[in-house]
């Protein structure tokens, strides 16, 4: 399962930028959203900003992974993080 987590924009440097995710910083690339600009909400999925969004829809998206027990900054070890869905990938198979 992939995930885009919402990420909103501190630094922009042409066609990347500096993005914060729940206090990381990560680069991502913004050549999907020509519209996007600093302070900007964005979706982020491996390493691109796909779609611009209102903070409205970024919290709410927050709220969802919440629910779900997924930690959208990605911290090594924390819930979200690589390989930590495997668990909940295995029962949604299980269905």
């Amino acid at each position: 399962m992939c995930l885009a987590v919402p990420a909103r924009i501190v630094a922009l440097d042409g066609d990347s930028a500096t993005a914060d995710l729940h206090g990381n910083r990560v680069q991502v690339s913004t050549l999907l959203v020509p519209d996007a600009r600093l302070d900007s909400w964005v979706l982020v999925h491996a390493g691109f900003a796909i779609e611009t969004l209102d903070e409205d829809e970024a919290q709410a998206t927050f709220a969802v992974l919440r629910d779900l027990g997924v930690d959208p900054s990605g911290a090594p070890g924390a819930p979200g993080a690589p390989g930590a869905l495997d668990a909940f990938d295995a029962e949604v198979d299980r269905g």
